[in-house]
């Protein structure tokens, strides 16, 4: 991904989750994928773990690239797009602070904007851009 710093792109597990679906429901599969399939079209996609041939439903997860404070706030609008459908999602994140797994729940109703605060200056400078632009931060 072009900007991505000597560090090379910030990776983000993307966990989609619903406590009112089975994970093989198909109706939460469709909504799932289309969190996925909006991630795809705005950030790069690492290759992952693929889903069983023949088995049924997808990857629980996706990893994606942030190589920039843009495609952070892409990612960060995919989000809040699709929790604002349902007040029942959630979307659990991991990523790799040098060496130290750190997590954030992002819920419709409630989200920790100070550790998404955190994690766009960390995906910026990792990617080499400048601090997180004034204005434009998280709400």
């Amino acid at each position: 991904m072009s900007g991505a710093g000597a560090q090379g792109p910030m990776r983000l597990t993307v966990d989609a989750r619903n406590d009112q679906y089975d994970p093989d429901d198909d109706r939460w599969l469709d909504q799932a994928g289309s969190l996925y399939q909006g991630l795809r079209a705005e950030v790069d996609v690492v290759p992952g773990e693929r889903a069983v041939p023949g088995a049924k439903g997808m990857v629980d997860q996706l990893i994606i690239a942030l190589g920039s404070a843009g495609a952070f706030n892409a990612a960060v609008e995919c989000f809040r797009a699709w929790l604002g459908r349902d007040r029942d999602r959630r979307i659990d994140l991991t990523w790799d602070d040098g060496g130290v797994m750190r997590s954030v729940r992002l819920t419709g109703g409630a989200t920790d904007t100070a550790t998404l605060r955190e994690l766009a200056v960390l995906a910026a400078r990792q990617a080499g851009d400048q601090p997180w632009p004034a204005g434009t931060e998280p709400s």
